[in-house]
């Protein structure tokens, strides 16, 4: 991580690209997926503290560690944990706005650091393991149902996509607007909300089409977005339908124990909390909300079981710990 004559940190990051093992799409054999700026919303360069919304694109995975240096992103550092995307990427070959000769050489001579070359290297080995792992997924995503035409499942693939990319980019919009130096700005504010509205009506038509009527991500996507527009009843009619076509999913049921449970229905709370504890009992959130749902109703002895249960899995866990000091605050009076 240089730092350049003006004082300005910079580094590589390559966490945009997903991992191997990450389930995803078919793509073109030979290609990788990863995450990059949206340029048709937000082109750079960008500023300390903007959001920069994102899509999911694929590529043909790089072969040397000459072709790679394109996919790896720069980031500015600011302070110990905040970081800013520059819109740079490593083959960056024409010095950007802003930055004074001194800086540019400083980091072109960086660049051919022996340090450098490593982290470089491993940014291939990632690309080449999820390029490999595509291929096997498009082969077995081939033999599947060949009742279903090819152009049918190109277009059930594509629109899934599209709901799972909707999903991410609203956890970035949550982040967004629970931020006090993003939300403070009503310009801002008015901006998310454009957003999570052009999404709330991408999903909306997704599932007007009877082919994806039944797409577990395209409703999963339509509980978060009409929650973050203060839309309950849509919400929990959302969630609930996720959890009715993949009950497997914690996430979904997690979703409809807070979205009952801020209606005011904790026993339907109760009951999607007990969906989640189904679904994967190893995690401290279903134990968690379940016990939330339980001291909702006065059901306080109930209540201490799954609660430790959750604080076992995670001493950290932000229900449990809050819940905790509710009940000793009330042995305690």
């Amino acid at each position: 991580m240089p730092v350049l004559p003006s004082g300005r940190r910079f580094g590589m990051s390559s966490k945009h690209i997903l991992d191997p093992g990450v389930r995803w799409f078919p793509c073109p054999d030979g290609h990788f997926w990863y995450e990059t700026p949206d340029l048709a919303i937000n082109p750079p360069p960008y500023e300390k503290g903007q959001l920069v919304m994102c899509e999911f694109v694929h590529a043909p995975c790089p072969t040397t560690v000459e072709e790679v240096a394109r996919f790896v992103t720069i980031i500015e550092f600011h302070g110990e944990e905040s970081i800013m995307l520059t819109g740079m990427t490593f083959d960056q070959a024409v010095r950007p706005d802003g930055w004074s000769e001194e800086d540019w050489a400083a980091w072109e001579a960086w660049k051919e650091d022996p340090s450098v070359r490593p982290f470089l290297e491993k940014t291939l080995e990632i690309c080449r393991a999820q390029a490999a792992a595509n291929s096997r997924r498009r082969a077995a995503a081939s033999a599947d149902d060949p009742s279903v035409p090819e152009e049918v499942r190109v277009r059930q693939r594509a629109a899934r996509m599209q709901a799972i990319a909707a999903v991410r980019k609203l956890r970035r919009l949550e982040a967004a607007l629970r931020d006090p130096a993003q939300s403070g700005s009503r310009e801002v504010l008015g901006m998310l909300l454009e957003h999570a509205h052009a999404v709330h009506r991408e999903m909306s038509s997704l599932l007007e089409d009877p082919m994806h009527a039944s797409m577990f991500e395209a409703w999963y996507a339509l509980g978060v977005v009409t929650r973050l527009l203060d839309m309950p009843e849509e919400s929990e009619r959302a969630f609930a339908e996720a959890c009715r076509l993949r009950p497997s999913h914690t996430g979904s049921w997690l979703e409809l124990a807070r979205t009952r449970g801020e209606r005011g229905n904790h026993a339907g709370a109760e009951a999607a909390a007990r969906g989640a504890v189904e679904a994967d009992p190893s995690r401290s959130e279903p134990w968690a909300n379940l016990a939330m749902a339980l001291a909702q109703q006065k059901r306080f002895e109930e209540c201490r079981e799954p609660l430790k249960r959750a604080l076992e899995i995670n001493p950290e866990d932000r229900v449990a710990v809050y819940l905790s000091g509710l009940l000793d605050a009330r042995s305690d009076g």
